[in-house]
């Protein structure tokens, strides 16, 4: 994967309706690309070669903003097929997305999400028996993530591309400034 393969995708996404046919390891890939392009960074810095490292962040920053358009793009088509029902071509990743999707327009319980991402919902006494608080809304993380320590000290992560998860609003409030989530609506 490099950046003319990511603006190929992008132009393909752009001038179809139609979600474009992904290698099944399109996002591992990608962030493989990003690691590379950040070892390199460094390794530059290290060597002292600003020019060199200047190159290799600005190849960074124009592969994560490709990456962004793929995704909205990609994201767009995937609630249209959600809501017409008819599942795409879509990694693995996307069908889980689209399957939540499915089970909100359906009103049916959302599928299970991975344990590892999903935080115990709180414990809440109202009189007598103690009654789970349900969460309202979660993330979906569009870019892997460090562990993050939350308000409560509670450590949170680390994340993977494209996990959804149950997180403190302030933390998802600082993701969605940063660009590195999308917000998602349960329904109880």
């Amino acid at each position: 994967m490099d950046i003319v393969k990511l603006r190929e995708l992008l132009e393909q996404e752009l001038s179809s309706v139609e979600l474009m046919e992904l290698d099944s390891d399109f996002y591992r890939e990608f962030d493989s690309l990003i690691k590379a392009l950040k070892m390199s960074a460094e390794s530059s810095r290290e060597r002292g070669e600003d020019i060199e490292e200047k190159l290799y962040l600005a190849q960074l920053k124009i592969a994560e903003e490709l990456m962004k358009e793929i995704i909205k793009l990609r994201l767009h088509k995937i609630v249209d097929l959600a809501v017409e029902g008819k599942p795409g071509e879509m990694s693995e990743e996307e069908r889980r997305i689209f399957r939540i999707l499915r089970a909100f327009i359906e009103r049916e319980e959302l599928p299970s999400i991975e344990a590892e991402s999903v935080e115990e919902s709180e414990e809440v006494t109202v009189g007598e028996p103690p009654v789970k608080k349900v969460p309202s809304e979660a993330y979906i993380i569009t870019a892997e993530l460090p562990v993050i320590l939350g308000p409560d000290m509670r450590e949170y992560g680390p994340f993977k591309a494209w996990d959804m998860v149950i997180l403190p609003p302030e933390i998802g409030r600082v993701l969605l400034k940063r660009e590195v989530a999308f917000k998602v609506k349960l329904s109880p």
